[in-house]
């Protein structure tokens, strides 16, 4: 494990504690925006050239204490659902929830490469950067990306805090949406999907502050 997750290990462990299975627990404001972003990782199913055969598989990275395995229940879709994490606490409260999808204990990026799913997405994972540098960061979310692209059959999301803001929070990690953009089309694949035009408010009409990423490979 590097520093980089052991530290987000050390904070989520914290923040799961303090708040349990809630969006306080994984540190992501108000439950209905946790909402809005468990569906934009849904949407990674949405691709035009894919037929699933049988029920898709689906990894989530960095998955806490399993609301998005919940989320894919409230709406009715069928997934082979896998989460990986570090944090103990929250991969066996995952296991007790929600007894009929996989909870793993451990970093993606230790994973050998044999197994692979479907689809794999992570969730505000790359959001978060503590007291890392940005260069650091950035060579480690490139490291992730390109990792989840690596045990995925058909494609991948996940999101980032947009340099398109009019303020910026010191802990958080911001990229700039038109180079990384750039970046997945030059170095991953040449089909992506941006989505930056999502609210974070219930009522639509509330500025947005990340976006979300889709890399496909076929």
């Amino acid at each position: 494990m590097d520093e980089i997750t052991r530290l987000l290990k050390d904070h989520y462990a914290r923040t799961f504690e303090q708040f349990g299975a809630t969006a306080g627990g994984v540190e992501w404001g108000e439950e209905h925006e946790l909402q809005v972003r468990y569906d934009k990782m849904l949407a990674v199913l949405q691709k035009d050239f894919y037929v699933p055969e049988g029920t898709p598989s689906f990894l989530d990275v960095g998955c806490g204490w399993g609301g998005l395995a919940r989320r894919t229940r409230e709406v009715g879709l069928q997934l082979q659902y896998t989460g990986i994490d570090v944090v103990e606490a929250m991969i066996e409260h995952g296991r007790r929830a929600f007894p009929d999808a996989e909870f793993l204990l451990g970093d993606v990026l230790g994973l050998d490469g044999h197994r692979q799913w479907d689809f794999a997405v992570c969730n505000a994972i790359l959001t978060q950067k503590l007291s890392v540098s940005i260069p650091e960061m950035e060579r480690h979310a490139k490291r992730l990306v390109r990792k989840m692209f690596d045990v995925a059959r058909h494609g991948i999301a996940f999101n980032m805090m947009s340099t398109r803001v009019n303020f910026m929070v010191g802990n958080l990690y911001y990229q700039n949406p038109s180079e990384m953009l750039m970046w997945c089309l030059t170095e991953i694949s040449p089909r992506v999907r941006l989505d930056h035009g999502y609210s974070s408010l219930r009522s639509g009409r509330g500025k947005f502050y990340d976006f979300t990423l889709y890399i496909y490979k076929d």
